[in-house]
C-alpha cells in the first residue's frame, strides 16, 4: 500500500504541476519552478510514509462512500492497502492516469466501513463521476 500511496500521492503532484503551466515568460522561470516542484514531491512521499508507519494495526475500515476520492487518497485513505478502483463502466481509474484526472466519488468500498483491517487488507473501491455543483 505504502507503494501505492506514494504512486497516487506522486502522480497527484504530477498533475498540479501540469495544470500550474505558464502563459509565456522566461524559460528559466519556468524550469525554475519546476525544479522546485520535483524537490518538494519526494518530501512529501517520505512524510506520508512516516505518517503511515507511526499508525497501529487492525484499525477500523473507515466509510469512504461519499467522499471525493482525489481528497482520500492524499488523506484519511493514504496508509490503507487500496488494490483497485474501479470505474462505472468496469475502467480501471487507479491505474489510468487519464482517468485519475477526472473528478470521482466513491461509491461503494469493499470490505464495509466498520470492519477491521490490517495494513495489508486489500481494498477496493468502486467510483461514479462526481457532481458538479
Amino acid at each position: 500500500m505504502r507503494r501505492t500511496a506514494i504512486t497516487v500521492l506522486t502522480l497527484a503532484a504530477a498533475l498540479a504541476c501540469g495544470a500550474c503551466g505558464s502563459s509565456g515568460g522566461e524559460g528559466a522561470a519556468s524550469t525554475s519552478a519546476a525544479a522546485s516542484s520535483s524537490a518538494a514531491a519526494p518530501s512529501s512521499a517520505q512524510t506520508a510514509a512516516q505518517q503511515c508507519d507511526t499508525q497501529t494495526w487492525p484499525q477500523k475500515m473507515p466509510d469512504f462512500k461519499g467522499k471525493v476520492l482525489g481528497d482520500l487518497v492524499v488523506n484519511s485513505a493514504l496508509c490503507f492497502n487500496i488494490t483497485a478502483i474501479t470505474g462505472p463502466d468496469g475502467t480501471d481509474v487507479m491505474h489510468d492516469a487519464a482517468g485519475m484526472t477526472k473528478p470521482w466519488t466513491v461509491a461503494s468500498q469493499t470490505p464495509a466501513a466498520g470492519t477491521s483491517v490490517t495494513a495489508k487488507t486489500p481494498i477496493t473501491l468502486k467510483v461514479t463521476a462526481a457532481q458538479q455543483k
